[in-house]
């Protein structure tokens, strides 16, 4: 028989946007506990995403745009990279830390995983959002319209 826990939703809120070398990254902030996510994991989440991007931003193949989450959960801390490329595919990057030692992050070696349900809502959030701007649009895509759509858990009660 197995034991779970009741599910209860888990704060999620846009952070800021990371910037850098062409990219330009939204940064969501999810936790178990309560936000605002402590500072060292989200400093640990910036320096992540900036360090595994790929370059150059853009090219004939990829838009130099996409999200971090960032999840201080109950078992690990979480750091999700993903990037969109070639119109509708995102390519994802998945690391974690102790809770106790967030500072010692590292790439997940089970590259099975993917995320988990609270994970989940924004990257379903993320893929309507691109759809809207980028992909459904007549005259040309909206990389801007894109990073401007944000999810907000309190916006999806």
């Amino acid at each position: 028989m197995h034991n779970f826990e009741p599910y209860l939703m888990r704060p999620t809120k846009f952070i800021d946007q990371i910037n850098s070398e062409g990219w330009r990254i939204k940064v969501y902030g999810i936790s178990a506990k309560s936000l605002p996510l402590p500072g060292e994991i989200l400093s640990e989440g910036m320096t992540i995403a900036r360090a595994h991007l790929p370059q150059p931003a853009s090219s004939e193949q990829r838009y130099g745009v996409g999200f971090l989450i960032i999840h201080h959960g109950t078992l690990r801390n979480w750091y999700l990279l993903d990037w969109w490329e070639k119109e509708d595919i995102i390519h994802h990057k998945l690391f974690s830390s102790p809770l106790g030692n967030p500072r010692s992050v590292s790439a997940e070696p089970d590259k099975s995983l993917v995320a988990c349900v609270h994970e989940l809502k924004v990257i379903s959030f993320e893929s309507e959002a691109w759809i809207k701007t980028v992909l459904c649009r007549d005259d040309k895509p909206s990389f801007e319209n894109y990073l401007r759509l944000r999810f907000n858990s309190d916006d999806q009660e």
